[in-house]
Formats: C-alpha cells, structure tokens, sequence
C-alpha cells in the first residue's frame, strides 16, 4: 500500500491564516458596529437563536399528518486499509449495508408542542460477511440499534420565558467542522468523518429555561441524564485500542451529579455574540490505576464565548473555551486547556460556498510524563478544515469536498471527503462519495490509509 510520500506542510500557512482572519474579522467587526444600518449587513442570520415555528395543521387534517421521518439505505465498501495481524479481521470489502429509518411525531397541547423521534438501523453486512468473524462488542454497536433521540415538551410560561424538557439538543459556538464551546451534547463517532457535526449530537434529558430581554436572551439549562461519545469498540478498525477496554464507571443519575449550562447571547444588525458557562462530565473517559485498571469520567467546568459578524459575503466566527479538571493517568494533577477557533466563509460565488476554520489547543503546564498516557495528550493540537460546497441544476446536485489536516503538517492526521448529492424528487435523494482517511502518526495510525466508498438511497415523508 502506498503512501505519501511527504507530509502536508501546514505551520506557515495556519500562521498567515490565523493573522489574515484577525485582521479581517476585527475590521469587520469594527464595521458592523458602525454601520450598522448598511443595506450589506445581514440580520438575525443565526439559526440557533430562531424559534422553531410550530407545524401548522388544518382542522380537517388527518391524524397521520403529525408524523414525519426518512428511510434509508446506506452501503459503505473499504478499499484500502493495513492488513490485519494473524487472526485479526480483515475489513476489505463490504463494511456497511445498513437500512435505518426514524419516524417523528409533533403534537400541540394549548400553548404547549411535544415532539418525540424513534430512530433505528440494522446492518445486514455482519450477516452477509459472516457474524462469527466478528466480536461481540463490534456487532453490538454496529448491527442494530433502537432508540428514542429527542423526545421534549416545550412552551411558553410568560411572554418572556420559554420552557423546554425532556431529551434534546443544545448547540453551542458556529463552527461546522470543529466543537470548542459546544460542550454539552456527546458525539456519535462510530463512523468517523461520514456526516458532518451536526448529525453526531446525542441528545440528552435537560430542563431549558429561555428569559428574552431586548436583544438577549439567557438560557439556563440542567441536564439530568449522562451520555458519553459513542466509540467504536476493540476488534474495529477505527478504534485504537488492540485489547478490550477496562470497566467504565459512570456517575449515577442523581440530583448532586447533574450538570449545569448557562448562555447569554445577544443578536443584532449583522452580528451576534454569546457567552457561555459549563460544569459538566468529561465526554472522554480516563483510565484510572489500579487493579484492575479503570475508566472514569472527570467533572469540568468551562467558561467560553463565541462571536460571529456578517459583512456582505463574508462571515467571520470565532470561539474560544477555557477548560479546567483535566486528568490523565500518567499525572493525578488537574489540567486545564485553552482551545481558540477562527473561521470564514464566502458566499459570493455563484451557487457556491468556500468555508475554512483553523482551530488550536494548549494544554497548559504540560509535562513530558504525558505523552505515554492512553488518553493520548499534546501540549498543542492544530488542525484546520477546508469546505468547499457547489450546487448545480437550482440545487438538485450538489458536490461538496471537505478537507481536514490535524497537526502543524498533518502529521497527526488527515481526511478527504468528496460527496455528490442528487434530488430525484422532492422526497427521494441519492447520495454517493469517497472517504479517504491518513491516519500518520494520529491515533489510528495501526489501521493504515482507508480508502472508503459510500453510496446512499433516502426517502423523506
């Protein structure tokens, strides 16, 4: 298998990146705020911040018609990948031919809405390919799966405070391609860099309180349910881990465990900012000494904020979060992290968009006993994303390539996306796409480049 043969050298051009997006956003920044009035400014262009407009039904509407979802069929083939070690699996070939589908349901109760949404899948390649050949924890996560996502009550209270309870999902910051605030819901990470972000977030058991005042709004939130990343397990080629992990000891839903969110964000002409504070339970378990060896999850806190400014074409974010009680098992010492992102985006090609984030890490007081920790640490972590999106045909195709380099030269890791999607009616879509993946000196770096193909039929209703 080849590779290549030099390293993407990304030192001097995240440099002149960081200092080419400082610049422009703080003038921007500068001109939104002084020209507030300019027809070329947009408004309330965030989409976190727009109350979700209820589904409107007529009297002499069905009851079927307060349901909705999709149905899919999604078949993902490898290509390349190392070969396994003697009586490892080999994962050539079918890796994927998965048909999953989620029914949804909206109801209205006076001034309140319900919304609830099952989703499941079943992967008939375990089947196909033979499920003796693979490990019980594998075909756990990966062959089926049934489960309520976000299932709330929400509503108003008075005219200036919203309720909202139940499973749901909170986002937090602007970047599509990188979370440095967005703390509160964990990640689906099972099929790395197959969907974007938005598409990983579990949600989570919260209460929401939204107080508007002017052009603020706070939210309060508790969440009362502990969820972690979904990671692949031992055996699959996308965990890291050659053994099997040790027993995970998750903190009981209790009153004293819960965790704890705050926003306060302000939208105006053309630009909008939040801030934000956190107490919650690391997503990334630890492995803790002792015998047997153990995993647990730390309690963080965090304080960040975020600030995005449209100026014509252009949109500029940023975000930065401070995080304290980090712990790894080479040193008991509590760490604390300062992670920082600057993004554009240009929309002033036609029918096309051009996005780039660069996001870096800093683990402070970082000790050299660190870097043979399990949890994998650095002092500093970079990495940058490239989107470029274009659409054809008034939006019935769209191709999309999305490129990422994680360390100063991508040597920490690299992966290439490249997706066409194709409305063949309103409801109907096809999708089809190559994931290639270089794993280098990153986490993943026993599995080898891994080439993937995916192909993806879906109906809406």
């Amino acid at each position: 298998m080849r590779r290549c043969s030099r390293p993407v050298t990304l030192k001097k051009a995240c440099s002149v990146l960081t200092i080419a997006i400082a610049l422009s956003f703080f003038h921007a920044t500068a001109l939104a705020q002084t020209s507030a009035g300019a027809e070329d400014l947009l408004t309330g262009f965030e989409e976190g911040k727009v109350m979700e407009a209820p589904r409107t039904t007529s009297p002499n509407s069905s009851f079927f018609d307060r349901f909705s979802g999709y149905a899919k069929l999604l078949s993902v083939v490898n290509t390349t990948h190392n070969r396994p070690s003697a009586g490892g699996r080999d994962w050539h070939g079918l890796s994927s031919l998965r048909l999953e589908g989620q029914i949804e349901a909206d109801f209205r109760m006076a001034a309140f809405k319900t919304y609830v949404s099952l989703k499941g899948f079943y992967d008939f390649s375990y089947g196909i390919n033979d499920r003796g050949d693979y490990s019980d924890p594998v075909l756990e996560e990966y062959e089926k799966e049934l489960e309520f996502q976000e299932a709330y009550i929400q509503g108003s209270l008075t005219d200036n405070i919203d309720l909202k309870f139940g499973r749901q999902i909170v986002v937090w910051g602007r970047s599509d391609n990188f979370r440095v605030t967005d703390v509160l819901n964990p990640l689906d990470n099972r099929e790395l860099g197959l969907v974007d972000i938005e598409n990983l977030r579990l949600p989570v058991s919260m209460t929401k309180l939204d107080l508007f005042f002017g052009d603020w709004n706070l939210d309060l939130i508790a969440v009362h349910e502990h969820r972690y990343d979904k990671n692949a397990p031992s055996g699959h080629f996308f965990s890291p881990l050659p053994g099997s992990l040790p027993h995970e000891e998750k903190p009981s839903h209790s009153l004293e465990n819960t965790e704890f969110g705050l926003e306060l964000n302000g939208t105006f002409s053309g630009w909008d900012l939040s801030f934000y504070g956190a107490l919650f339970f690391n997503d990334q378990a630890r492995f803790v000494k002792g015998t047997p060896l153990k995993l647990t999850h730390e309690r963080l806190s965090m304080a960040g904020t975020s600030l995005s400014v449209a100026r014509g074409n252009l949109l500029y974010i940023a975000e930065l979060a401070h995080l304290r009680g980090l712990r790894f098992m080479n040193d008991e010492k509590a760490y604390n992290r300062s992670d920082f992102l600057m993004g554009i985006e240009y929309s002033g090609f036609t029918e096309m968009t051009v996005s780039l984030d660069y996001v870096t890490r800093y683990l402070h007081d970082y000790k050299d006993v660190l870097d043979a920790s399990p949890e994998n640490p650095v002092r500093t972590d970079n990495a940058i994303a490239c989107r470029i999106t274009h659409t054809f045909y008034q939006e019935i195709l769209e191709l999309e390539a999305l490129i990422q380099l994680n360390g100063e030269r991508g040597q920490r890791g690299a992966m290439q996306r490249f997706t066409a999607e194709y409305d063949l009616t309103d409801n109907w879509l096809i999708k089809a796409g190559v994931l290639l993946y270089q794993p280098r000196n990153g986490p993943l770096s026993e599995a080898g480049d891994i080439n993937r193909l995916f192909f993806e039929l879906r109906l809406d209703f």
